[in-house]
C-alpha cells in the first residue's frame, strides 16, 4: 500500500532535488590546477571549424559566468607539413589561408576556465567547439571554446612572449613574463639567460656562460681525438613565427666533427619558445655507420653557468635535493660523491636567480644512455667561455656511436622565477602524464 506524501514533504523533496542538481552543475567549474603545460592541437582535431577564416576564430574561456578571450595562436603549415614562417629569409605563405587540417592551434593550459553549458553565447558566435582538458592523474578538468564569429572577433590583449632581433648586431632576444634569453643569430646556443626574479618584474642577473657539448672520438687502436661541438656548430636562421603564446624559430646548419676528420654532420632545429620554457629539438644525420674506424664517442652535454648562479642548488632523480650540492665554485664532499652511475633523464636547480629544469630525450629510444655530469670549480679551465671557471650540470652521454641514420635530441628547458624541489612533479608531469584533450561541437550553449 502506497503512502500518501504530504504537500509540504513533496515541496521539501523538490527543493532538495533542485539543490542536488545545482551541486551537480557546480562540478562543472574548473578544477584543473596545472599551469605550465602548452596545449597544441592540429586542425584535423577541430574538424567542424576547418575552412574558417583564421581572423574569424577566437579562443575563449568562461570564468564566473563571464566570457573572455584568452591568448592563442594558429600557426599555419603548408601542404608539405612545413610551417609558413612570417619572418626571416624563409618566410612564405600557406597556399590555403583558411584554417586547415595541418595548422596548429596553441594555447596555455593555465588559461582554461569553467564549462560554458548554460551560459549565454558570446554575441556574434556562429560555431562553437568545446575543448575539454583533463589531468589524467586526478581527473580534474578545465575548458576552452574555439568559436567562429560572424563579425567582429574578440581578441586577448595579452602577449606572453616577444621576439627582438638586432640585425646589425646579429643578435636575437626572446622576452617572456618568466625569463629573457639571447644569443647570436649565427648559432643555436644562448649566451644570455635570466629569470624575471625582481619584484618589479625586471630581470635578474645573467646566469648563462654557454651550453657546451664536448668530448672525444676514440678510434680503433685507441687514438683519441677531442672535439668541442658547441664551437664547431654552424647555423643560419631560416624563419620565425612570433605569436602571443609561442615563438617558432627554424635554423639549418651543420657541424664539422673535427679538424682531423673532415665530416660535416648536417642538421636542423625547429625551436619553440614558450612563456615558461624552450623546446629545443636537434635533428642530426649521423655518419657512424660508414666510419669503420670509430670505436667509441665519449662526450658530455651540459649548461655552464656564470658565478651569478652561486647560491643555487642542483638535483635530479639519481641525486635528490641535498644542501651539500650547492653551486659556489668549490667541490664539496657531497658534490665529489655525486651518483654518476645511475641513468637519468632530467636535471633541476633553483636559487636566488630562479629555477631551471632540463629534460633530454633521444629518439629513437634505446642505445643512448644518460648519466649525471657535474662540476663546480672556479679554477677549472674549459675554454672558450665568457665566465671564469665551470659551474655546470648536465649529462654524460653514452652510446651515440651505436646509432644509425637520423637521430633527434629533444631538449626541454623550463625557466621559472621559482620552484621548490617538492614541486618538480609539476614539470615532469607535462611529459610523463600529458593532459588529455576532448573536443565536442556544440550547436547551442543555451
Amino acid at each position: 500500500m502506497m503512502r500518501r506524501i504530504k504537500r509540504g514533504s513533496f515541496l521539501a523533496a523538490c527543493l532538495i532535488g533542485a539543490l542536488l542538481l545545482q551541486g551537480s552543475a557546480a562540478t562543472k567549474v574548473k578544477t584543473l590546477k596545472r599551469i605550465h603545460d602548452p596545449v597544441i592541437m592540429e586542425g584535423k582535431e577541430l574538424k567542424p571549424l576547418l575552412g574558417s577564416p583564421i581572423d574569424r576564430l577566437a579562443l575563449m574561456a568562461v570564468n564566473g559566468g563571464t566570457w573572455a578571450p584568452i591568448p592563442f595562436q594558429i600557426d599555419e603549415k603548408k601542404p608539405d607539413g612545413s610551417f609558413a614562417f612570417t619572418m626571416g629569409p624563409g618566410a612564405s605563405k600557406d597556399p590555403d589561408p583558411n584554417f586547415d587540417e595541418n595548422d596548429e592551434l596553441v594555447f596555455m593550459i593555465k588559461d582554461t576556465g569553467d564549462c560554458a553549458m548554460g551560459v549565454k553565447s558570446p554575441q556574434g558566435a556562429k560555431n562553437v567547439l568545446e575543448i575539454e582538458i583533463t589531468d589524467p592523474k586526478n581527473g580534474s578538468k578545465g575548458w576552452t571554446y574555439l568559436i567562429r564569429f560572424s563579425g567582429k572577433t574578440p581578441r586577448s590583449k595579452e602577449d606572453y612572449i616577444r621576439l627582438k632581433i638586432d640585425e646589425a648586431g646579429k643578435y636575437r632576444m626572446v622576452v617572456s613574463y618568466e625569463y629573457e634569453m639571447g644569443g647570436s643569430t649565427n648559432t643555436n646556443f644562448p649566451d644570455l639567460m635570466r629569470a624575471l626574479t625582481k619584484p618589479d618584474g625586471s630581470p635578474g642577473q645573467d646566469v648563462a656562460d654557454r651550453v657546451k657539448t664536448r668530448g672525444e672520438v676514440v678510434l680503433v687502436g685507441g687514438i683519441k681525438i677531442p672535439f668541442i661541438m658547441d664551437e664547431m656548430t654552424k647555423s643560419t636562421d631560416v624563419g620565425y613565427i612570433d605569436g602571443p603564446v609561442r615563438i617558432l624559430h627554424l635554423t639549418q646548419g651543420y657541424l664539422e666533427f673535427t679538424k682531423h676528420i673532415k665530416i660535416k654532420i648536417k642538421g636542423h632545429s625547429l625551436i619553440a619558445y614558450y612563456a615558461n620554457h624552450v623546446f629545443w629539438p636537434l635533428n642530426m644525420d649521423l655518419p657512424f655507420n660508414t666510419l669503420k674506424v670509430v670505436k667509441r664517442v665519449d662526450f658530455a652535454g651540459y649548461f655552464d653557468f656564470c658565478p651569478s648562479i652561486y647560491g643555487s642548488y642542483s638535483f635530479n632523480a639519481a641525486n635528490p635535493y641535498n644542501k651539500g650540492i650547492l653551486f659556489n665554485g668549490r667541490m664539496s664532499a657531497a658534490e665529489k660523491n655525486i651518483d654518476t652511475k645511475t641513468e637519468i633523464s632530467w636535471n633541476a636547480g633553483f636559487g636566488p636567480q630562479g629555477a631551471l629544469i632540463n629534460r633530454l630525450i633521444f629518439l629513437p629510444k634505446g642505445g643512448i644512455k644518460l648519466f649525471t655530469y657535474f662540476i663546480d670549480d672556479q679554477n677549472y679551465n674549459d675554454p672558450p667561455e665568457d665566465c671564469p671557471g665551470v659551474s655546470a650540470i648536465g649529462y654524460n652521454i653514452v652510446g651515440i656511436e651505436t646509432q644509425r641514420g637520423t637521430i633527434a635530441a629533444l631538449q626541454y628547458y623550463y625557466l621559472l622565477k621559482k620552484l621548490k624541489p617538492e614541486e618538480i612533479h609539476l614539470i615532469l608531469d607535462i611529459l610523463d602524464y600529458p593532459a588529455e584533450v576532448k573536443v565536442k561541437a556544440i550547436g547551442s550553449l543555451n
